[in-house]
């Protein structure tokens, strides 16, 4: 059986001959590697669960101090996820590699 490595987590995948692509599922208990950031717009439905959509009125502020004088003299509070984007504006979820076995050769 032939043997392809995860660009991403590096973890090995064992396959059928004639497969023409995989998707893999990372888990290599890092959690920048095994999850994604996808931005929140709107109601989200997906392979993770469903969401409740956020607040509308500040969906397009990226600073929740905005308008007040912290945020005028550069201050910025926003809790980051793992991968540096906003918590506020995206959600995180397990990440799928797609892998095209046609392209590669074998380890």
């Amino acid at each position: 059986m032939p043997i392809k490595i995860c660009p991403r987590c590096g973890e090995r995948i064992v396959y059928q001959e004639h497969c023409g692509d995989i998707i893999h599922r990372c888990k290599s208990n890092i959690p920048a590697l095994d999850n994604e950031d996808v931005p929140v717009v709107g109601k989200w439905e997906d392979y993770t669960g469903s969401g409740l959509d956020r607040n509308l009125r500040w969906r397009g502020v990226e600073n929740e101090l905005w308008g007040e004088n912290s945020h005028i003299e550069g201050e910025d509070v926003d809790e980051l996820t793992r991968r540096g984007n906003k918590a506020s504006t995206h959600r995180t979820r397990q990440h799928l590699e797609f892998i095209d076995l046609k392209e590669g050769g074998e380890y």
